[in-house]
């Protein structure tokens, strides 16, 4: 990941732990919509830190 934050490292290990359990426990739905967010959060922020790099 480009961020390189100690914080939002241990915020998405947590985030797909959780997802993990839901998965492990049959919670199928809520799995795919926090995975999906997941994603999406983790592509954000690659795309943020690609330009500001860029910028400096």
């Amino acid at each position: 990941m480009a961020s390189g934050s100690k914080a939002f490292s241990v915020f998405m290990l947590i985030f797909y732990a959780i997802l993990l359990y839901f998965v492990f426990a049959d919670k199928n739905m809520i799995a795919m919509y926090m995975m999906a967010i997941g994603m999406f959060v983790e592509a954000l922020v690659n795309c943020i830190c690609t330009f500001r790099s860029k910028t400096k």
